[in-house]
């Protein structure tokens, strides 16, 4: 079996945000929750190729299995191009949790289509939310759009956080313990945090998901598909067919180039995408 630590969404070692990937052939489930919480990555993903052009991919966070996981993905289509398994410059299909998903590799950038996008509820006990991120009340929103925090999944739920600055984004400090009983009690994973006070990309962002064992994360191309189709919604962006940029992971020092286009006018989608890099490989025994 091969295993791989690639940090996916940049094209520097150390950037973007790291995963752990395994190419297997029949690996139980009990293994990869044991395996992935032994390595502690955000995210582990496990392969098992069907065919040439389908794999079966599953993701584990150190403490449980979700759905879909855009940088593991990216990360895992680096793996099999470079291990021979796909070749370059063509469309691959992945069989996950939230379904079979295409993702096309053109010049070693990996681009993948997520799963329906949809909103859900909004959130308006800023409150709660200001006591939670240790934040005033005041900086919650948009000084331009009139945005307001909500649910949003192109695979994986999060909430949609909007702040008016980068110095109020950075300055959140979430409590863990009371975000991840907020997550629970509302049937998503974490938040999004983001403010389009930014003279680079269309967003500078946060990723909070205490409930499954990831305080923040330096890249996440799923919330960054569903912040993409949340912003359509709201009038923000409408272009479809070109190219959106949203940076991650500065907080963290691990700067991170999430990639997202909006696709299909009549019954819209995202595709999320970006490079990755090979930190080191080698065999499980």
């Amino acid at each position: 079996m091969l295993y791989y630590v690639i940090d996916a969404f940049t094209e520097t070692k150390f950037g973007g945000n790291p995963a752990g990937v395994v190419i297997h052939e029949n690996l139980n489930e009990n293994f990869m929750q044991k395996f992935a919480a032994e390595v502690r990555f955000s995210e582990t993903a496990f392969i098992k190729k069907i065919d040439y052009l389908n794999f079966e991919i599953r993701f584990f966070t150190p403490t449980s299995e979700v759905d879909l996981c855009g940088h593991a993905t990216i990360a895992s289509f680096k793996a099999l191009l470079d291990s021979g398994i796909i070749n370059d410059n063509n469309r691959y299909f992945m069989k996950t949790l939230a379904g079979t998903l295409p993702v096309y590799v053109n010049d070693s950038f990996i681009m993948m289509e997520q799963a329906e996008p949809r909103l859900g509820k909004t959130f308006k006990d800023y409150q709660t939310l200001s006591k939670i991120f240790k934040v005033n009340n005041n900086d919650i929103g948009d000084m331009k759009y009139n945005l307001v925090p909500q649910a949003a999944s192109t695979g994986f739920w999060d909430i949609m956080l909007p702040i008016k600055s980068q110095d109020a984004l950075y300055a959140l400090n979430p409590d863990f313990k009371e975000l991840a009983k907020y997550s629970s009690i509302n049937d998503v994973g974490g938040v999004h945090a983001f403010t389009l006070d930014t003279k680079e990309g269309v967003a500078l962002c946060r990723n909070f998901c205490p409930l499954f064992g990831i305080d923040e994360e330096a890249a996440t191309g799923t919330s960054n598909g569903a912040l993409t189709y949340y912003l359509f919604k709201n009038g923000i962006i409408n272009n479809f067919d070109c190219d959106y940029i949203f940076l991650q992971g500065h907080s963290m020092g691990r700067p991170s180039n999430i990639i997202t286009k909006l696709i299909n006018k009549n019954n819209p989608r995202i595709m999320v995408g970006g490079k990755a890099v090979i930190l080191t490989k080698g065999e499980l025994i």
